[in-house]
């Protein structure tokens, strides 16, 4: 009986394995025949492999551009130039009055400046060598100074309202003879530079170029009246003569006008 049984194990065993057999090959045969067409396809072609692509070369890098230096600012800043000044136009002189005439007579005169003008007077006449004299007065009829007074024939310049409340509007001639009479401002009197030498003849006036101390003055040799005045602050006579003079006198710092009255020949020297 175990024998029976043992034979039975050994028979189902071996039917065992040849099913396993009969499965084996069954499963082999539909992997190669019996496949789906998508696998087949994929069997029968092996896709080619896609060409490699091509790697972009990189740009070229962008130069930074390079930074422009910033200006250093000034280290000062400019001054602006001096402007160049122009000098103040010179105020034009009055114009000189000229009056003539003959023989004796009464000229109402208007001084250049305004009637409390300081002014000069060029006076030339008597050629005859008679008497001849030019005297000022103010409008009330008040002689304001004696100009000429001679019995030469003339040809000077004198001084006139160099003192203080002193306004001429006419001037009174007494004469043979022809005579001109020329009122100037005072600024076109003749200059004296200070210190030096200023020489002439007859009646003349001086202005003024510097601050005196002294002077030096010589003249009168005919021996005839010699007068010479300083005018500043004040009247100042430093020569009443009738004798040649030689000598030297003080001179006030604050002179600015010098009226000679003369008939010849004189020099000052200013020191």
């Amino acid at each position: 009986m175990k024998r029976l049984v043992s034979l039975i194990l050994v028979l189902l065993v071996a039917l065992s394995l040849v099913a396993c057999e009969s499965t084996t090959e069954g499963t082999a045969g539909s992997g190669s025949g019996s496949g789906t067409p998508a696998a087949e396809a994929a069997a029968t072609k092996t896709p080619k492999p896609a060409k490699a692509t091509k790697t972009p070369k990189p740009a070229k890098a962008t130069e930074t551009p390079k930074a422009t230096a910033t200006p250093k600012p000034p280290t000062a800043t400019p001054e602006p130039p001096t402007p160049t000044p122009i000098p103040p136009t010179p105020t034009p002189l009055p114009e000189p009055k000229a009056y003539s005439g003959s023989g004796s007579d009464v000229v109402a005169i208007e001084k250049p400046g305004g009637l409390d003008a300081v002014v000069i007077v060029h006076v030339v006449g008597n050629a005859e060598s008679s008497y001849f004299g030019v005297t000022g007065f103010d409008e009330a009829g008040k002689q304001t100074d004696l100009l000429v007074n001679t019995t030469d024939p003339y040809d000077g310049i004198t001084l006139l309202d160099a003192r203080k409340g002193q306004t001429t509007t006419r001037l009174q001639v007494e004469a043979q003879g022809d005579w001109t009479i020329e009122v100037r401002p005072l600024a076109m009197a003749r200059g004296a530079a200070v210190p030096g030498t200023t020489s002439g003849a007859g009646d003349d006036v001086l202005l003024l170029d510097g601050e005196p101390d002294t002077a030096h003055i010589v003249g009168n040799a005919e021996g005839r009246y010699f007068g010479v005045i300083g005018h500043g602050k004040r009247y100042d006579l430093l020569v009443n003569t009738t004798d040649p003079y030689d000598g030297r006198v003080i001179v006030n710092r604050d002179t600015v006008v010098i009226e000679v009255k003369a008939t010849g020949e004189w020099e000052v020297t200013f020191e």
